[in-house]
């Protein structure tokens, strides 16, 4: 009796050890990908410049004192490849910066870029990544040596 009952606590232990083990590798958010990290309604909180090798300096307080606008722009991914914007009237400009004129496009999530195609063709792309809620777009001005991190959140 003996042997079958330790033998049964550590069936017992190793069953509970692989379902644990199973379910943690489960909900690892990084196995997501970025197209499907994507869907979802953004909302602009923070904005950061950074000019060659100086430190980033945050913008966001300024622009939003200036265009208090810039705080309702919204992006929306479909899981459909559809990506919509809504830019107040009066903030299209700040608009533009982040991510064009577009209001409707069609967009993909590829080797570490976001690739937004307008109807007549026009395309945009900006370097993404993401961190829990997080969502990161960096416009980078290669010949002027800047870059333009802006920062979103999940809604």
């Amino acid at each position: 009796m003996k042997k079958s009952s330790n033998l049964s606590k550590v069936l017992t232990l190793l069953l509970i050890s692989s379902l644990s083990m199973t379910v943690m590798n489960c909900s690892k958010a990084a196995d997501v990908s970025p197209s499907v990290q994507i869907v979802g309604t953004w909302k602009i909180i923070n904005i950061f410049t950074k000019e060659g090798s100086a430190a980033e300096i945050e913008q966001f307080s300024s622009i939003a004192s200036s265009y208090p606008c810039v705080k309702y722009i919204i992006y929306t991914f479909k899981s459909n490849g559809d990506f919509t914007s809504s830019v107040p009237d009066d903030c299209k400009d700040n608009g533009e910066d982040i991510l064009g004129t577009f209001e409707t496009a069609k967009y993909e999530v590829k080797d570490g870029k976001l690739i937004l195609t307008d109807t007549n063709g026009s395309k945009i792309e900006r370097n993404i990544s993401f961190s829990g809620s997080e969502l990161t777009l960096i416009r980078a001005e290669v010949d002027q040596d800047f870059t333009i991190r802006f920062l979103f959140t999940k809604q």
